[in-house]
């Protein structure tokens, strides 16, 4: 299979991947959601927010590819607010913990439930080993293409808080759009990597475990969020 339609082949795995379909992002998106619901979800879900750069980073310091690296450079600097440290993307999400009366202190001690221990974990991992491509799979390509439909769905939800305007949500609506682009980045820097079964076999790997980590992480948002699983 010749790189780009491989590269095709691979969108379609993800976008059938069952994290997408996960029953917490259907109640999620079709049921309205509480201020206390909200607020759980928002503060349970920051440290994954803040960590996010941290994976890309690390696969940038583990890939030998210039081209890629510049590209994931790049990323990083539109992560970090191109320069602007009020709207680095850490901050713009602390909008919405504002938004839902957190405090900085409980901002600071956010917890950290099991299954998004796990994703973390898993993240740091792939994203710290010798299999390079696998890094780029797990933080570059995971991090980037399930998140437009992803976000739609979270939007849809936290749309339906009383109180919660559209700046404060701000992360999840501008990482529809952005994600595209970075997706269009990513891609075009590792395609010459994707024309042998070695190549392709490392992408998915990284790709698919951060999928699956996501289904994890997802289950544990759900129990805490809506008391079932």
């Amino acid at each position: 299979m010749n790189a780009p339609v491989f590269l095709q082949e691979l969108k379609e795995r993800v976008n059938q991947h069952p994290f997408l379909r996960h029953p917490f992002l259907h109640q999620f998106s079709t049921q309205a959601l509480t201020f206390e619901q909200a607020r759980t979800f928002a503060l349970l879900y920051y440290p994954h927010i803040l960590r996010t750069r941290l994976y890309q980073a690390n696969a940038l310091g583990v890939t030998p590819d210039e081209r890629i690296q510049a590209v994931l450079a790049d990323i990083l600097y539109d992560e970090y607010g191109n320069g602007d440290p009020s709207k680095s993307h850490m901050e713009v999400y602390r909008k919405l913990l504002r938004a839902l009366d957190f405090s900085d202190a409980e901002m600071a001690n956010a917890p950290i439930i099991p299954e998004q221990q796990g994703y973390i974990d898993t993240m740091m991992r792939v994203t710290q080993g010798t299999d390079w491509l696998a890094a780029v799979g797990v933080a570059g390509i995971a991090g980037e293409w399930p998140i437009p439909p992803y976000y739609r769905m979270l939007l849809t939800g936290l749309r339906t808080v009383p109180g919660i305007s559209e700046d404060a949500l701000e992360l999840f609506v501008g990482h529809i759009e952005l994600d595209l682009e970075h997706s269009r980045m990513i891609e075009d820097a590792i395609l010459p990597h994707l024309g042998t079964r070695e190549g392709q076999a490392s992408l998915w790997r990284g790709i698919e475990l951060n999928l699956n980590a996501r289904l994890v992480q997802l289950s544990g948002l759900q129990r805490e969020v809506f008391g079932n699983v």
